[in-house]
């Protein structure tokens, strides 16, 4: 395939890349192929379409291509291109930590909301991941320190990488442990978004998540609560002040009844941009 690009345009090797990704079964190939060669021209995906008449380099060749390959396989672009956008941040990923998706910034809006109903309580950001979660919320309110939990080792080093890269690191403290036991959570306002997939269902998504994406972060056992029903007991015994959970589908009731078996009398649902319930909040009452 290289060897008959070279010394095509612009426009011949993004309308082959686009055939290519949309053969492979790729959701949205014009959008990916752009982000894939704006990524390795340095160039906004929107802006390689004002670009076509463009003479490529071997080297930007040889790198659409790998880069081109990877997606074939269905890996995910984030995953590709190493970054993905979350609120007003660009957070480094890789195939230790799930890629943030747009959803999950609902949970940065409760948690906002929570904190600012009690603004000297710490943040506490359980299952942190890449750290999007964790350093959206130490980005958007300045002055505040935010702790960020995870089991993985691997996924903490991203996560530390994205806060040095930031400059976020002096506000946000990232812990290794297993459950939210080692975190003093008393009178905190807490985040979460754990693993929540029923294990049957694991097998059946999309091939980007299923193949690609870590395990761990996704398997949420038989009901797809195994997590969330572990670490709702832990904040309610911590004296957390209040906890948001982001859920998958059909799961809002089951994990508000957690929530205030943990504690959390005064709990709501909160529904994403589609109308999904999307994460369930609760409220220590006094």
């Amino acid at each position: 395939m290289l060897t008959s690009a070279l010394g095509s345009s612009l426009a011949d090797l993004r309308r082959s890349t686009i055939a290519r990704l949309r053969a492979a079964g790729v959701e949205s190939p014009a959008l990916d192929a752009n982000v894939l060669i704006g990524h390795v021209l340095g160039v906004a995906p929107e802006q390689v379409a004002l670009q076509l008449d463009a003479e490529l380099r071997p080297g930007n060749l040889r790198s659409i291509e790998a880069a081109t390959q990877r997606r074939e396989r269905r890996e995910p672009v984030a995953y590709i291109t190493g970054t993905r956008a979350f609120r007003r941040l660009q957070v480094s990923v890789n195939r230790d930590v799930l890629i943030p998706r747009p959803e999950s910034e609902l949970l940065v809006e409760v948690g906002l909301e929570r904190w600012d109903a009690s603004p000297g309580s710490v943040l506490a950001d359980i299952g942190t991941g890449s750290g999007a979660i964790a350093l959206a919320l130490a980005d958007e309110r300045p002055g505040r320190c935010v702790v960020g939990w995870d089991c993985s080792h691997a996924a903490l080093r991203v996560a530390s990488g994205n806060a040095r890269r930031l400059q976020l690191e002096e506000r946000v403290d990232f812990r290794h442990g297993d459950g939210s036991a080692a975190i003093g959570l008393e009178d905190s306002v807490v985040v979460a978004n754990l693993p929540y997939i029923p294990s049957a269902v694991l097998d059946t998504l999309e091939p980007e998540v299923s193949r690609w994406e870590p395990r761990v972060a996704l398997d949420g056992g038989a009901d797809g609560l195994a997590v969330i029903r572990v670490v709702a007991a832990q904040v309610g015994r911590g004296r957390a002040r209040s906890a948001a959970f982001e859920i998958g589908p059909g799961q809002a009731g089951a994990v508000a009844m957690l929530l205030r078996e943990a504690g959390f009398k005064d709990t709501a649902v909160h529904r994403d941009l589609a109308g999904h319930p999307r994460v369930v909040a609760g409220t220590r009452v006094s």
